[in-house]
């Protein structure tokens, strides 16, 4: 009875809530369907984004909240003018892809490091987006000197490659996840590749940019190791996670049936050699659910791959920010450093964690 109880309460949850969506989208009655006239830190849940040409963030310039929220446009012409930017079409249709990087030599570059960033854009319980502060306080400068650091640490190039939407790229992060955002990410690999004379990338990738890492592994065959932390590898599982965690359900607020998830394609994944898989997560993750990486890591398992499952800490209270934790992984990969020693490495930045 319980159980029928909940399967109905659902049914008039959802049915309720999508004609209050029809109703907010039709008539444009404030509240739920406003948000950035009223705030512009907001996006309400039924909201459409209005995108703008994408501004040249240069330096020290922050990059803006309101573009993170509507989306950036963009054109070969203006792309041009856009510091390492790549006008990159999928479809039709184009984008300009930034991105940053730091060690690169003249001549052949035989591995590379990629950082594919996590999620800047947040929901509240009622289903408002709205951006993250760290994305807020961050500029290409910043983002330069992490590189600086990170390439020092690995003794090798690295990149960061900016998601459409987002740290100087054009594209909306509101359509994320899906397979498009997936193809550029690989287009502009293929770019990178050529121009720098590099032979295999390792990847690493936080939460979202875990997807995208773990998507390119199933697609490419030049992924010597990656690297996921708090990955959102198992994205039907995530997704069902949220489904009634907020107010309004997921399905109402975006189409989880469009997203591409990782799990349906690891049999692609090369055999020959194999690559080194590091899924690294907190059990007590409140943002990507730790059986969602678990059940990843099982499904490789399950095909005779042999990824290396890490549990590690972050911070409370979302236990999520791993980082990190994912870049000293990659950095020792690069090194060619054993999985003892990896592991080494991240029980002691939790314990510095600790006791700082």
């Amino acid at each position: 009875m319980r159980s029928i109880r909940i399967y109905m309460h659902r049914k008039w949850r959802v049915a309720r809530w999508r004609f209050s969506k029809f109703v907010f989208v039709a008539f444009g009655i404030g509240g739920l369907s406003a948000g950035s006239h009223r705030d512009e830190n907001l996006l309400g849940p039924f909201e459409k984004p209005q995108p703008q040409e994408l501004r040249i963030t240069r330096e020290r310039d922050r990059f803006d909240e309101k573009e993170a929220l509507n989306g950036a446009l963009s054109s070969p012409e203006h792309c041009a003018r856009v510091p390492n930017g790549l006008w990159i079409e999928v479809n039709g249709s184009g984008e300009c892809i930034r991105y940053y990087t730091h060690g690169f030599a003249d001549g052949e570059n035989s591995v590379a490091l990629v950082y594919f960033s996590g999620d800047v854009m947040l929901r509240t319980s009622k289903g408002a987006r709205h951006i993250s502060r760290a994305y807020v306080a961050a500029s290409p400068m910043k983002i330069e000197k992490d590189l600086a650091a990170w390439s020092a640490e690995a003794q090798r190039p690295v990149i960061f490659l900016a998601r459409p939407g987002i740290y100087g790229s054009s594209g909306d992060h509101n359509l994320r996840r899906r397979p498009r955002e997936i193809e550029l990410m690989s287009r502009a690999l293929d770019i990178l590749k050529e121009d720098f004379k590099v032979s295999s990338f390792i990847l690493a990738g936080h939460s979202g940019g875990g997807q995208i890492a773990a998507a390119l592994l199933n697609k490419r065959s030049d992924i010597e190791a990656a690297v996921f932390s708090s990955g959102l590898v198992s994205v039907k599982q995530v997704s069902a996670y949220w489904e009634y965690r907020r107010e309004i359900p997921g399905k109402l607020l975006d189409d989880a049936t469009t997203y591409y998830d990782p799990v349906d394609e690891i049999s692609n994944i090369r055999r020959e050699p194999m690559p080194g898989i590091y899924v690294i997560s907190d059990p007590e993750d409140r943002s990507v659910p730790f059986y969602s990486q678990l059940y990843y890591v099982r499904r490789l398992r399950s095909i005779g791959l042999n990824p290396r499952h890490i549990y590690a800490h972050a911070a409370p209270p979302l236990h999520h920010l791993l980082a990190e934790h994912a870049k000293r992984a990659a950095s020792l990969l690069a090194q060619g450093q054993s999985e003892k020693d990896v592991r080494r490495a991240l029980q002691e930045i939790d314990l510095l964690r600790v006791n700082p």
